[in-house]
């Protein structure tokens, strides 16, 4: 038998797109429906619910209904709501026994509120636990973006570390820190430690998923490699679809943290499921390992392969392995620093790269800032918070399986360009219809 002239020739003897392929791709599913429930949770972890100054403080006479309490304590705005940062200030003052005689001396001077009641039909949220409005509403932002840093964070970290230390450690590490950090952010205690475990989490799922992802698309034949990689968005769309029938029947946010945090215990399967990739072993001269994993590649796709000898012979020949070792020699604390974004520098080192890396990340920004303002925002443009959420998840769902025929018969300029034409055009008629009709009209259209 002749030499493998590159790895997916090897790939091809063992097998790029049987059992044994598939059984991993359906195995980081897992992360992608966890990451639907993080990645969306704050949207009914961190509601705001109607909310109006506390009158607990205040003695009033005896008799009065609970209604009463609050119509006197509390002014109303415009549209005869309650006011939900201020009170009038009668907290020292003497309230006559009579309603309308109280009324009628009562000050029209007001003061910002001290404490809250909250409303509970979307139940206890962490803006209601840490009383994050009014004056402390940008506080409730960073909760949310302490999120979104763990995840920028974690895409540097991670890329660098399985290349590093290999697909299948970086995983299970990663794996590990999510499991124990969104668990223990069920019972944060105050608002700092909640927006520390919500960053570990973040960081986290950028490992497990980003890795997957990586480590999925090397062991798949090159063909394979774009369906692939566009369905591992369709888990993230099942678990955005789930996640609000969750929060439905659990809305107190520690339940809730905790009940989406549950099913993170499904990534210990990893250890037994996940191997590490054998193109990463074979680059990093480890090539005993990577032979075995291909023999049990090749036994669970049901192929034949020659012996350990010759096979191993096939690996080393690979003329894309890593010829060039280098040996442990003693670095700086710079030299390891400049080594870790080494990778970075190389996406803007030619003109024709520098062009793609500006254009992609301008396009990742523009997505991420589009996608997560609508979905963190579906509470504002009307009607049922649980309906909107589920049919945006649900989109997503439906997204990855029409974008795959589509690609192949467009090709990925006039999908990429034509569905950013599309969405910015819709995106534009939201906001038409949002100011120029009554709130919670037309909801349907704007969904």
């Amino acid at each position: 038998m002749g030499s493998a002239a590159k790895f997916e020739d090897l790939l091809t003897l063992v097998g790029d797109r049987g059992k044994w392929q598939y059984m991993i791709f359906f195995f980081t599913w897992i992360e992608g429906v966890l990451i639907g429930f993080h990645h969306l949770s704050s949207v009914f972890l961190g509601y705001t619910p109607t909310h109006w100054c506390s009158t607990k403080d205040i003695s009033f006479p005896e008799g009065w209904t609970s209604d009463q309490q609050k119509s006197f304590s509390i002014p109303v705005d415009d549209e005869d709501n309650y006011q939900q940062c201020k009170m009038f200030d009668i907290s020292s003052a003497d309230i006559a026994a009579d309603y309308d005689s109280a009324v009628a001396s009562r000050t029209t001077d007001l003061v910002s509120c001290s404490s809250w009641d909250y409303a509970t039909d979307m139940g206890w949220t962490t803006v209601s636990e840490w009383n994050l409005v009014c004056e402390r509403t940008a506080l409730l932002s960073t909760v949310q973006g302490s999120y979104m840093g763990g995840v920028f964070v974690g895409c540097l970290f991670w890329g660098w570390a399985s290349d590093k230390f290999g697909r299948r450690p970086s995983i299970l590490i990663a794996a590990v820190i999510q499991i124990v950090s969104s668990i223990i952010a069920s019972f944060s205690v105050n608002y700092i430690m909640f927006i520390f475990f919500r960053f570990l989490i973040a960081f986290s799922v950028s490992g497990v998923f980003e890795c997957g992802f990586v480590l999925v698309t090397e062991i798949v034949a090159p063909e394979l490699r774009t369906p692939f990689g566009i369905m591992t968005q369709f888990p993230f769309g099942i678990g955005a679809s789930l996640l609000p029938l969750i929060a439905y029947f659990i809305k107190d946010w520690t339940a809730l943290q905790l009940a989406i945090s549950i099913p993170c215990t499904l990534l210990i399967s990893f250890y037994w499921f996940i191997p590490e990739s054998p193109r990463w072993l074979i680059q990093a001269g480890r090539f005993v390992e990577a032979r075995e994993i291909l023999k049990n590649a090749a036994k669970v796709n049901g192929n034949p392969i020659p012996g350990d000898d010759e096979l191993l012979e096939l690996i080393k020949a690979l003329e894309d392995k890593d010829e060039t070792v280098v040996e442990n020699v003693e670095m700086t604390f710079m030299e390891k620093f400049g080594e870790a974004f080494k990778e970075i520098g190389m996406l803007f080192k030619t003109p024709q790269m520098r062009k793609r890396t500006i254009n992609i990340f301008f396009s990742w920004l523009v997505v991420a800032m589009v996608y997560y303002g609508l979905s963190f925002n579906t509470k504002n443009i009307g009607g049922d918070i649980y309906v909107s959420n589920f049919i945006s998840g649900f989109a997503e769902v439906v997204a990855c399986v029409v974008i795959i025929p589509a690609l192949s018969r467009y090709g990925r300029v006039k999908i990429y360009s034509g569905t950013f034409i599309t969405g910015g055009i819709a995106c534009i008629s939201v906001a038409l219809v949002l100011w120029t009709t009554e709130k919670g009209s037309l909801v349907w259209l704007v969904i």
